[in-house]
């Protein structure tokens, strides 16, 4: 998924979306640095994610282990 930064109003970036809706994003929540124009992509981060619901699974399992 691609994001266009179209415009930086008061710390928030109106952002076109592939189907041409327009999106409001605080600033703080992009990269450093965005400015008008930038592309941004998104994806999911499959390794990351599978990390963490490891990390949770076994956070669960010893939370819940029979007695």
């Amino acid at each position: 998924m691609k994001w266009i930064i179209d415009r930086i109003e008061n710390n928030i970036a109106v952002c076109e979306l592939e189907n041409g809706e327009m999106l409001d994003v605080k600033i703080s929540a992009l990269p450093k640095g965005i400015k008008e124009g930038d592309v941004i992509k998104l994806s999911v981060d499959e390794t990351e994610t599978n990390e963490r619901k490891e990390r949770i699974d076994k956070l669960m399992n010893s939370l819940f282990k029979d007695e």
